[in-house]
């Protein structure tokens, strides 16, 4: 189940609104309503913005761009991020929320332009990268430069030996000092998808 349907079914049980409910405020349909709260699909700009209204939350909370309810843009607290594709060229920016000046500073998105970690990561969906020096542990997936180019792998060490690990793909392996062989440029922290893109029938 993703972010989605846990937070909108999380709002509804908390103010007790039940599916029904929610199709007399928001004028969608009940199979919609419970498509979305199984994970099927999300909805798309203004079904989420009519969702948002009637349960009195975001749709930023709802899709997982904010930790709290309470959480807005503003000029205090949100910084515009660089866009970057996989050639490291800016295309565009995003605003992130931050806690501090000094992380925002560290912060930059990557569009994916391949398919490797299916269906967590698609292509074009765009991925939040916290910069750091090399791979500090083996849950995240990190940025890394091969060739020039910009893909997004999971880590696992075995003794000297690095195992960087797509979803979908078999692994590609580094033996001893693969600082030679690839440039790790920062740790995933989210990841950005277009609902427009998503396929949802009406």
């Amino acid at each position: 189940m993703g972010i989605f349907a846990q937070r909108l079914d999380s709002v509804m049980k908390e103010k007790e609104i039940r599916q029904h409910e929610l199709c007399k405020m928001t004028g969608i349909s009940k199979s919609f309503i419970s498509s979305y709260l199984a994970g099927r699909f999300s909805p798309k700009p203004d079904k989420l913005s009519a969702i948002a209204k009637a349960l009195e939350v975001s749709e930023g909370w709802l899709m997982g761009y904010e930790n709290s309810v309470k959480d807005c843009y503003t000029t205090e607290n949100v910084a515009k991020i660089a866009v970057k594709d996989n050639n490291g060229r800016t295309i565009a920016h995003q605003p992130v929320i931050y806690t501090s000046a000094s992380k925002a500073n560290k912060l930059t998105f990557y569009v994916c332009r391949d398919g490797n970690n299916y269906p967590l990561i698609k292509s074009g969906d765009i991925l939040l990268v916290e910069k750091c020096a090399d791979f500090e542990d083996e849950k995240h997936f990190y940025a890394i430069r091969k060739d020039g180019k910009i893909t997004f792998r999971r880590p696992r060490f075995n003794g000297e030996v690095l195992v960087l690990s797509g979803e979908n793909t078999s692994p590609t392996i580094y033996i001893d000092d693969y600082h030679n062989e690839i440039i790790v440029i920062g740790r995933v922290l989210e990841v950005r998808r277009d609902l427009s893109r998503e396929d949802e029938k009406e």
